[in-house]
């Protein structure tokens, strides 16, 4: 019979993969032997039940619950839990109690099945080691195979149920073969150097009668009683054997070969998968095959060296010395700490992936806030925990892509690439990203199909990647509190335009700019023609008040290609360089003035904000200077000053300001020279002379002026449509509203209204 699936692809059709089951796996320390062999077995297992596995393990992992032991925990956090369908937890593997606590009442709320490995002390189903049956089989090697009968057992802290297990396996050998057994023969000890140091200087002085050999509850203390013994002149193995257990050690770290015992880690975590499996599906598996070495023999029982294992050993230790050699010499601390943007720092970081042994895939990610939000102000506001709505994939390596990019993606995903179909199953470990107590995101490593598990040069590179991350976010930072430096010292601290100094900067520049380009210049000058007698009247508090008013008028008269600066208390500047036309300076008074009459109309004060005006906007004659320019705009401001000290004195002058107040409070009514005309008793053409002469800007142009001024508040402040606005500014027709508005503004209306948002944003 044809696979109809496999028939389906011939056909081109694609058929979607069934999903996966995903197991999470939590854990500290998988660099650590123990931890590493564990997880093969996992992942061996889980493979064969086609299923993925995801591994959160802390780098670090000490007891006290310091601030960056509490950054390594809160990857934890970041464990979807929804998403797996069961959770194999290494509980005895996280040393801090603070943190178990903490896991325990996480994982109790949760509705998935939680299964413990090697630990039975919490509130959860748990699958133990079977260490009684493995102790027996080390200490029935040195009673059967060297006829000891002399022997006793240093195993761990009394009480623990591991040390307690290795006892009882000690007891069980000993009972089997008939041999006397005594509680003084099992001895408990730190599985450390010093309970086996100290059984050394017992046995060397006497306290204790030397037996014929020592069955070491794990191999550091065979080790050090090893090197104790023989130190002392009491030679291993002729006068005492000794062995270890959990086969952690070869020749190349002890001074004589271990005989040792391979303890199951790999059978471990492989039955942990099957238990699982039959807790989340009801069914049950096939466990794959596991270790097939029990004792692995050494010098210190008389037995002779394990060739074979130990060959293997010295290879897999070879190949760590090889990258650790490439890790030392690879600069990497100096390469992806010098770059100052974050994405060239991700491109340092991805030329160093060959030094992470056997990777076949790498993502970084991201906490979109991962800068601490940036504040100036507040410096100590940053993530220390949790994480954020949304994740940003910087780095991805894989078969298909190696780059740098920018991908934001739902916390709640936890890796995009955990959720796409492939053709096998992985294993992902996911690590913390953190400086201290500042969290930065997560890295996440594969091997593929390959059973492996990250090393120590792994934690090293990690730790490396923090703190190039660390010099990147604290370099923005400078640049940023640098800039902020700098821009304060040309920057006016009442109205937040430029100061003196900023004029002086910019002015100059554009002038340069303007001549060598030969575009036109733009100097404009404004004076506030009041500012002393409100001051003196109202209060200084008043007159900042009105200052601001004027600054904000002359503000919103510039385009993007201008700079506004407060070069004295009352005196304003606008300066620019382009393509301008001859009227740009007089469409930007006009502007100006239209702005402060509606605030004048609005405001209700009891006096009027009014400005003269002097202005330059032209090329730029060979010969001349800057200075020549500024004085010559600046002698135009009195000219200004003094022409409207003259308008007032003009006939029917009060008249005229009313009718301006009117034009500027309505300027979507009809405003017609011949109805003004009857109103006033004054001919058309006497009308048009002295309304010019008064403001200095026709009526017709003027009203124009007050329209527009409507459109660009309605355009900044409301959503209405432009057609909308353009009817309720007092134009009946769409178009030609468009066409006026770009010749005063210079822009359409609608990017008027976007440039006004996103200056605002």
């Amino acid at each position: 019979m044809i696979n109809c699936n496999m028939q389906n692809s011939e056909r081109g059709i694609r058929i979607p993969m069934k999903k996966r089951l995903l197991i999470g796996v939590i854990v500290c320390e998988t660099e650590q032997l123990m931890q590493r062999r564990l997880i093969k077995g996992i992942s061996a297992q889980a493979y064969d039940l086609d299923m993925d596995v995801a591994v959160f393990s802390c780098i670090t992992n000490n007891y006290d619950m310091t601030s960056h032991q509490k950054s390594e925990f809160n990857l934890f956090q970041y464990m979807h839990l929804p998403s797996f369908d069961g959770i194999l937890y290494l509980r005895a593997s996280i040393h801090c109690q603070e943190e178990r606590d903490a896991l325990d009442r996480l994982l109790m709320e949760q509705k998935i099945p939680v299964l413990v490995l090697d630990d039975n002390t919490g509130p959860f189903p748990y699958l133990m080691m079977d260490d009684r049956s493995g102790f027996c089989s080390i200490t029935n090697h040195l009673i059967q195979k060297h006829g000891l009968t002399d022997l006793i057992c240093l195993t761990g802290f009394k009480g623990h149920y591991t040390a307690e297990q290795r006892a009882e396996g000690f007891r069980d050998a000993m009972s089997a073969a008939h041999l006397p057994m005594s509680d003084d023969r099992i001895i408990y000890g730190d599985y450390w150097y010093g309970s086996a140091k100290q059984l050394a200087a017992e046995i060397a002085d006497g306290r204790r009668k030397r037996p014929q050999g020592v069955v070491c509850g794990n191999d550091p203390m065979a080790k050090a009683l090893c090197h104790e013994l023989i130190g002392m002149g009491i030679r291993v193995p002729e006068d005492i054997m000794v062995t270890g257990y959990d086969a952690a050690l070869t020749d190349t770290r002890c001074m004589i070969p271990l005989t040792s015992y391979v303890r199951k880690n790999f059978r471990l975590g492989a039955q942990g998968v099957a238990k699982l499996y039959q807790m989340m599906t009801g069914e049950t598996c096939t466990l794959t095959q596991t270790e097939r070495i029990e004792v692995i023999t050494g010098e210190s029982c008389s037995c002779g060296v394990d060739m074979d294992y130990l060959r293997h050993q010295i290879s897999v230790e070879e190949k760590q010395d090889d990258y650790h050699t490439m890790f030392r010499t690879s600069n990497m601390g100096v390469n992806i700490t010098q770059p100052e943007t974050l994405d060239d720092c991700m491109g340092a970081i991805l030329r160093h992936l060959y030094l992470v042994r056997d990777c076949r895939e790498f993502y970084l990610c991201l906490c979109e806030d991962w800068e601490g939000g940036g504040a100036l102000e507040n410096p100590s506001e940053y993530r220390r925990e949790g994480f954020p709505q949304h994740m940003l994939l910087k780095l991805m390596y894989n078969s298909k892509e190696n780059a740098v990019v920018t991908k934001p993606f739902p916390s709640a995903k936890m890796l995009p690439h955990l959720h796409e179909e492939r053709e096998k199953p992985a294993t992902y470990f996911f690590s913390p990203l953190h400086h201290d107590d500042r969290y930065f995101g997560v890295a996440v490593l594969s091997f593929g199909e390959q059973l492996d598990t990250y090393d120590p040069i792994y934690c090293q590179w990690i730790s490396l990647v923090n703190t190039a991350l660390e010099f990147v976010r604290m370099q923005t930072y400078l640049k940023r509190f640098n800039n902020r430096i700098y821009l304060s010292s040309i920057r006016d601290s009442l109205t937040g335009l430029y100061n003196y100094e900023g004029y002086r900067k910019f002015s100059k520049e554009c002038f340069e700019a303007a001549k060598n380009e030969h575009r036109r210049f733009l100097l404009l000058y404004a004076s506030f023609d009041s500012l002393r007698q409100v001051n003196e009247t109202y209060g200084h508090s008043e007159g900042d008040s009105a200052v601001t008013v004027l600054a904000n008028a002359m503000n919103n008269s510039c385009t993007t290609y201008e700079r506004c600066a407060r070069i004295e208390d009352a005196e304003f500047s606008i300066i620019g360089y382009q393509d301008y036309e001859e009227d740009a300076c007089q469409r930007m008074v006009y502007a100006i003035s239209g702005y402060l009459e509606h605030y004048n109309q609005s405001s209700l004060k009891p006096y009027k904000i009014t400005a003269s005006f002097g202005y330059f906007c032209d090329y730029i004659a060979p010969g001349t200077t800057l200075e020549e320019i500024a004085a010559s705009v600046a002698a135009k401001i009195e000219e200004s000053r003094a022409s409207r000290q003259n308008e007032k004195a003009s006939p029917y002058y009060r008249e005229f300001v009313n009718l301006r107040e009117r034009i500027y409070s309505n300027p979507q009514e009809d405003w017609s020279i011949d109805s003004m005309c009857r109103d006033l008793i004054l001919s058309r053409g006497y009308f048009q002379k002295l309304y010019t002469r008064c403001f200095g800007i026709s009526f017709t142009q003027d009203v124009i002026n007050s329209r527009i001024e409507l459109s660009k508040r309605l355009l900044s402040s409301t959503d209405y449509s432009i057609a909308y606005i353009a009817d309720q500014s007092g134009y009946s027709n769409y178009v030609h509203f468009m066409h006026q508005f770009k010749k005063i503004v210079g822009i359409t209306p609608t990017e008027y209204r976007k440039r006004k948002r996103q200056t605002e944003e």
